[in-house]
């Protein structure tokens, strides 16, 4: 009898020991997908701005852009589009992908498009800002012509994102702009494409 309630103890002791750990990494887990939607927050709240304030500057050259998030989801306005503020209920911790795409019929260019995009790789956390545009169509035997997209990565981040990142990020969005927004003023696509393509690496192509 005696043996068995030490045997029965050391069984016991084993599963403490197992219960203290598992609660531990509990949470440890829960504390770090804390910070991360705190930081993701904190970092989507100023790219939705920064996309919205480049969505104003095109329209006031009267190229138009679709937004995602839709600026009705996060913005409270005053005075469309200039005078707004964060609605309060918007959760910036649930956004995944923030872009802007060009709705402009001629030359081709409506779909090319700016995101920051956050994605899994290799079980790490990674948010990367990317340009994509049509390069084509191809005839599909089954599904008729479909327009090829190619995406190129402009930037890529592991998380968590530092302000030092952050500020190289802007310094490339600075540069993606300014070469983007004078292809308007010059009424010719080939500015910003040709751009892409000689300072960036493609990293997919997909049919649309």
């Amino acid at each position: 009898m005696a043996s068995k309630k030490k045997s029965d103890k050391k069984s016991s002791d084993w599963f403490d020991e197992l219960d203290a750990e598992l609660e531990e990494k509990t949470e440890e887990t829960f504390r770090n997908l804390g910070e991360r939607e705190s930081r993701m927050a904190e970092l989507n709240r100023q790219f939705i701005k920064d996309f919205w304030r480049i969505w104003i500057r095109f329209e006031k050259l009267n190229v138009h852009f679709s937004m995602k998030p839709d600026y009705s989801s996060f913005a409270h306005f005053k005075e469309f589009p200039e005078e707004w503020d964060f609605r309060d209920d918007f959760d910036f911790s649930g956004v995944r992908t923030i872009k802007l795409m060009d709705k402009t019929q001629d030359e081709g260019r409506t779909g090319d498009t700016l995101m920051l995009d956050y994605y899994s790789q290799d079980e790490d956390l990674f948010l990367g800002m990317f340009f994509e545009f049509c390069e084509g169509e191809t005839y599909y035997k089954y599904s008729g012509w479909k327009r090829i997209f190619a995406r190129y990565e402009i930037a890529k981040y592991k998380f968590p994102i530092s302000e030092k990142k952050v500020d190289k990020i802007h310094e490339k969005l600075k540069g993606i702009i300014k070469t983007w927004y004078e292809s308007h003023l010059k009424r010719d696509r080939d500015i910003i494409i040709d751009h892409i393509k000689d300072n960036f690496d493609k990293v997919e192509e997909y049919p649309e």
